[in-house]
């Protein structure tokens, strides 16, 4: 059995930006990035999912990321109906 215990999405705020942090991986948000207003208004509602979706993006799977979260996103409302 594979222990992911350790791809915990982790994410630290400071003055100067946002770091997440996943697994190995770190990333850096600066307070001059664009997606920093994105990234402040997911966690004053603590939706994790768009930090998710900008380490997708910085890790080149972008495309392939948002088609399958979006059919998530989509089974997940016709489940609600």
């Amino acid at each position: 059995m594979k222990d992911d215990s350790h791809s915990r999405l982790a994410i630290f705020r400071s003055d100067s930006g946002i770091t997440l942090s996943f697994g190995e991986q770190t990333y850096f948000i600066e307070a001059v990035d664009p997606f920093h207003n994105i990234a402040l208004k997911a966690l004053e509602q603590d939706d994790h999912v768009p930090f998710y979706v900008e380490i997708a993006r910085r890790e080149g799977l972008g495309p392939e990321f948002r088609d399958a979260l979006m059919s998530q996103v989509e089974e997940l409302s016709g489940e609600e109906d």
